[in-house]
């Protein structure tokens, strides 16, 4: 599994998202600065992701082979306990993390987390996971600015650069091979939620279009004693959107006796 890490102090993991060409750094440049004044902070590229290795998920769900990934990693990084900050498939594996390792996990912050994937008021497939699906099947620079678009209130703030470097981790032939070849079913977390014991900041952007608000009012009621926020003029990527709020409020709950 490839890292970086910067810092000293209580332990943070930055868990990024499953979007086609995601990486550690794309999703937690803006905030590993900021989180590594005060903490030893983790930015992981997850198995199947980055320069992470390819993995076939047959047997087990990912979610759980990628929790267990991140307890080996933190047994060689010699992490006893740790905090966890993860957005949607990042916090997906978050919350994994916290029910099958309880002892290892210290606190959470969940941003557009997608262990819920039933909602009653919109229709699923959510017009951002149709996106994504579209750019993962063709991974070009025009897929990835309309999956941009869905992302995030204000597209503007992600430059070209971006959404080529992007498109091109994307094209990664062997974790595309991976991917295809996969078959495990999905993990359902519904009932797993009221036995996470870590305290839990959920944050959430009003305009999420790909894992919409009413998912985090879900977690919000599940996880026992759990807290949220919600931006407004923000996406599926509030730490990018609102870097500079969320770096505050998150460090401040982290810290908080």
């Amino acid at each position: 599994m490839h890292y970086h890490e910067a810092g000293h102090g209580p332990a943070v993991v930055m868990l990024h998202g499953g979007g086609p060409g995601a990486t550690a750094w794309s999703n937690f440049s803006h905030n590993i600065g900021p989180f590594a004044e005060r903490h030893r902070t983790v930015l992981v590229d997850m198995l199947g992701f980055g320069r992470s290795d390819s993995v076939v998920f047959d047997s087990e769900p990912a979610t759980t082979v990628r929790a267990r990934a991140l307890r080996d990693l933190l047994d060689t990084l010699g992490i006893e306990r740790a905090s966890f900050v993860g957005n949607s498939m990042g916090g997906t594996t978050a919350m994994a993390f916290a029910v099958d390792y309880p002892e290892r996990t210290e606190r959470l912050v969940l941003m557009g987390a997608a262990g819920m994937t039933r909602t009653l008021i919109v229709p699923q497939p959510t017009e951002g996971h149709r996106r994504l699906a579209e750019a993962s099947a063709d991974p070009s620079v025009e897929t990835m600015q309309e999956l941009v678009n869905t992302m995030l209130y204000d597209p503007s703030i992600v430059s070209r650069e971006m959404i080529e470097a992007r498109a091109q981790a994307a094209r990664n032939e062997s974790h595309r091979d991976a991917a295809a070849r996969s078959t495990a079913l999905w993990r359902d977390q519904a009932e797993e939620l009221a036995r996470i014991r870590a305290r839990t900041l959920i944050i959430w952007g009003r305009e999420d279009r790909v894992n919409p608000l009413e998912i985090g009012l879900q977690l919000l009621r599940d996880i026992p004693g759990s807290r949220l926020l919600v931006f407004r003029e923000c996406g599926h990527w509030a730490q990018i959107e609102h870097a500079a709020e969320f770096n505050r409020v998150a460090l401040e709950f982290l810290a908080a006796a």
